[in-house]
């Protein structure tokens, strides 16, 4: 095979381009920026800025507003950015190579180049722990054996082969250009049913060998046939572009529907403000601007900075943790997760396959079981599946040495094949050099077919008997109990033959002595029950999705404390309707034997059902169902499509990891939600009070630069809350951000602050007298600025926790400090050339008195309703 020329990998580069998935290249930075920018509440910002600016030349409200969002959107740009190059260095710390066959000087010649310079043509030699480079057709083979289970989910590996016609030495270019063969591998790839589901020629067709799986054993030459974007994992990749299956999750549709929610209430409360100021003060176009104001008060305008300060929080966090976060909305998604669909193989497993027991026909241990087994594993020349090794580990400290004293020598070989499903070893003793053992190991049903005497072991020598019908019930029983355990199950049988130089299948291999059985499980990883049981506490649910056979899964999930009472697998769904469908994944725990596109389709039936869905895999066949999860979970072992598709990235395949990280996205989460609720109801408090105030006062009960002052003094006292504590009972259960939820917070907590601004109003008026616009409402308005901004402050300690604040639940020191800080700072500012200039006077002390009664009055009502609000709505944040 002489390969291609420097000339026609030229051409061919030029042709089809470099070998990269469309999913390798990175998110553009404008499009980063875009994403940043547009956040709902940055654009309500930018609206309440520019009204303010086109109505009434507003500077400094439009000043404030457009810093706060260059601000916050500047920080979400660089942490997305960070994440972004922090993947990228990951997937750069290992630059992949491939082995090809290229002319040079007309002479061919075997190199290493980089992946992404293959092309259709070249022609690749194939050893095990090879990765296929592109999608491949086999031209020659001996026992070449590749691992699918990346693409399919499949345990075992497959035999690749071609037919006898095209191996050997062929034309590189013409068999490429011109081959039959490879025009109709090619076009197989291209064979997608209606439901997306690959033609089953895909995997079933020896030939083919699909980029991303891996040699386990033999070797062998194949042509590229497909590269980069024509490849069959980059149709999958396709396929999440296209249908753009992470849309908008849980998190930013909450997000959406509270703007939503504040544009409502603006729309119906400001103009009855500015009605009402209007009528009260005979000034419209002073009504008009105070309104807008009303407006930028009502709304929460440090929230996007809040926000994006909590997720930067948290994915530093995160990080030391072992978790890297691609997309900052995932932890708010982790925190409101309610179900992890996660497959099994490496996660609820050790990935390590081991022998469980050695048995003979009578359901007892026997190491000779083992032995046999063990003979026929060690001295096999062909495939080594992850069995054989897990026989040769467990059987190594038993066998070897007296394998060292008498070792056998290998005659042949009768290789494995999918047909007979079992394969045989010729052995001769160095001792006994006249006498051939074959030694059969195979599935149990095609082995025990080929037997027709047992091995009893009762009596100290071996001695073969006759199979009949009664200990054939009995090997089939306890290979069913066996199976129904979860266990693999492997026959091992033996025959005497005698010399020939040629052995064959037919003749050989069959009237065999069945000598027992060796079973093998995956073991469940020791600390995945304690991270099942934290799942428990957290009220998460946990689904295993996974491509294994239904048995061995229900056997891995029982070990580690997953319900199994409601399991399906794969055919079972597909003949299900959709309703059927729907109820069955909402039901079941386990589903065995899945599709990539399955999982993806119990993705969108749990999220149909409400609920916030999280899926946890690493292979090729897990990209559909990650890309369609509110958050999906990869892990740095995992294949580069995995990952792209991912939110997050483990740096260790570990629950426990996941349950650090649903904690964090919980407290992420607890902090936002606190914000947005006291903001929300305090500014909403606050709107009703103006409401009371235009009716009843004949001047404005603030100014509009004092309100915007207070706003953002509490808005500095709020920038804390990201490093803020958050109640265990809090983080014992998953949350979601709905606007429903955020409008009953601020109807029932909103007029509470509004009973103590009346309250203040009526001091102001009838004891101290102040009411003549002229002279007297600059007290007024200082008044209830104080008192404002002090309830204000203080709020945030009555509302983040649900126990009785400083006496039960203490504030992070932060928190704490900015409180104080901006209470002193704003008493302090009314005595400042700065209080001047907004319109502040010196208060009488007297007031103080009122206004500290009016502080714990509010503090003992509002713990008050708090209690209500939970028993009533059996909720707090």
């Amino acid at each position: 095979m002489v390969g291609l020329t420097h000339e026609e990998v030229a051409a061919r580069l030029e042709k089809h381009g470099p070998n990269e998935l469309a999913s390798a290249k990175l998110t553009p930075v404008y499009r980063l920026l875009f994403t940043a920018l547009v956040h709902p509440f940055n654009l309500l910002l930018l609206l309440l800025g520019i009204v303010s600016y086109t109505v009434s030349g507003d500077k400094i409200t439009f000043g404030f507003t457009f810093s706060m969002v260059i601000l916050s959107s500047s920080l979400a740009f660089y942490q997305e950015f960070s994440s972004q190059r922090t993947f990228k260095a990951m997937r750069e710390l290992v630059q992949v190579k491939a082995r090809v066959t290229r002319q040079v000087n007309g002479v061919p010649q075997e190199m290493e180049i980089p992946v992404k310079d293959v092309v259709p043509g070249d022609i690749v030699p194939l050893k095990a722990g090879d990765v296929m480079p592109g999608d491949c057709f086999v031209l020659d083979s001996k026992n070449l054996y590749v691992s699918q289970s990346a693409l399919t989910g499949e345990f075992l590996p497959v035999e690749k082969h071609t037919n006898t016609a095209y191996q050997g030495e062929l034309p590189t270019k013409e068999f490429v250009d011109n081959s039959d063969s490879i025009t109709l591998a090619s076009s197989s790839m291209d064979k997608l049913g209606d439901d997306g589901k690959p033609n089953q020629q895909f995997f079933d067709n020896p030939a083919l060998c699909f980029m991303s799986t891996s040699v386990i054993s033999g070797s062998g030459h194949a042509v590229v046939v497909k590269t980069g974007q024509d490849t069959y994992i980059n149709m999958i990749s396709k396929s999440l572009q296209s249908q753009e299956m992470k849309g908008v999750n849980a998190f930013q549709k909450g997000i959406r529907k509270v703007a939503y929610l504040l544009l409502g209430f603006g729309a119906v409360m400001v103009p009855i403000v500015i009605v009402l100021n209007g009528v009260s003060t005979h000034d419209f176009v002073s009504a008009a601007y105070f309104g807008i104001t009303v407006l930028v008060g009502l709304t929460p305008e440090m929230l996007p900075m809040i926000l994006n300060t909590n997720l930067a929080y948290g994915a530093r966090e995160m990080a030391k943790h072992k978790t890297i976060v691609r997309r900052l909305d995932a932890i708010q998604s982790i925190g409101s997760m309610d179900i992890l669909c996660s497959d099994k193989t490496g996660t609820l497993t050790s990935d390590n396959v081991s022998v469980n027991s050695f048995l003979d026909i009578h359901d007892q241990a026997n190491e000779r079981v083992l032995e046999y087994a063990f003979f026929n594993s060690f001295y096999a020349c062909g495939l080594k599946n992850v069995l054989d090794a897990a026989i040769e580990n467990y059987g190594d400290y038993l066998l070897k040495t007296d394998l060292a004293e008498d070792p056998f020598e290998l005659i042949d070989e009768l290789p494995f094949d999918f047909v007979r499903r079992r394969m045989s070893v010729i052995l001769q003793r160095s001792s006994n050099p006249g006498k051939l053992m074959l030694v059969c190991k195979g599935a149990v049903e095609e082995t025990l077919a080929m037997c027709s005497h047992y091995v009893s072991f009762e009596s100290e020598k071996e001695e073969d008997l006759a199979l009949d019908i009664a200990q054939r019930v009995r090997a089939q029983a306890i290979c069913n109990k066996l199976n129904e355990s979860g266990l693999r199950v492997l026959a091992v049988a033996k025959r005497s033959i005698n010399y020939d130089s040629d052995f064959s299948i037919q003749r050989d291999e069959n009237n065999l002595t069945l000598v027992g059985f060796v079973t093998f499980m995956d073991p469940p990883k020791p600390d995945c029950r304690a991270a099942i049981e934290d799942f428990k506490n957290y009220h998460v649910g946990v689904k295993v999705l996974t491509g294994d056979n239904l048995a061995v899964a229900q056997n891995v999930c029982q070990q580690v404390g997953i319900d199994v009472t409601h399991v399906t697998s794969g055919d079972d769904l597909d003949k299900m309707t959709s309703e059927e469908f729907d109820a069955a994944a909402e039901r079941c725990t386990l589903f065995a034997k899945l599709t990539p596109v399955q999982k993806c389709a119990l993705v969108n039936a749990l999220q149909r059902h409400g609920h916030t869905v999280g899926f946890l895999g690493d292979g090729i066949n897990d990209a559909l169902a990650l890309a369609a999860s509110d958050v999906g979970i990869s892990v740095d072992t995992g294949t580069p499509l995995a990952k792209d598709a991912a939110d997050l990235i483990l740096l260790e395949k570990s629950l426990q990891v996941i349950t650090k990280a649903i904690i964090r996205g919980r407290m992420t989460h607890a902090n936002t939600i606190k914000y947005i609720k006291m903001a929300a109801s305090s500014n909403f408090g606050n709107v009703f009070s103006m409401l009371i105030a235009s009716a009843w006062l004949p001047f404005q009960p603030m100014t509009s630069n004092q309100i915007l002052t207070q706003n953002f003094l509490y808005d500095f006292s709020q920038i804390a809350i990201p490093w803020d504590t958050v109640d265990k009972e809090f983080l014992a259960h998953p949350h979601e951000m709905t606007s429903a939820g955020i409008a009953k917070f601020m109807v029932f907590f909103g007029p509470l602050s509004s009973v103590f601004d009346v309250f203040t109003f009526m001091i102001l008026w009838f004891h101290f007298g102040y009411r003549d616009p002229d002279t007297q409402a600059a007290y007024f308005q200082t008044g209830w600025f104080l008192e404002g901004m002090t309830t204000q402050a203080l709020i945030v300690h009555m509302i983040r926790t649900q126990k009785i604040p400083f006496l039960q639940r203490w504030p992070s020191w932060p928190l704490g400090l900015g409180t104080v800080v901006v209470v002193a700072v704003g008493i302090g500012i009314t005595y400042s050339d700065l209080g001047y200039d907004l319109g502040f006077v010196h208060m009488p002390s007297e007031y103080f008195g009122f206004m500290v009664s009016a502080i714990v009055g509010y503090y003992v009502l509002t713990q008050a309703m708090k209690i209500l609000y939970m028993r009533w709505f059996k909720e707090w944040l």
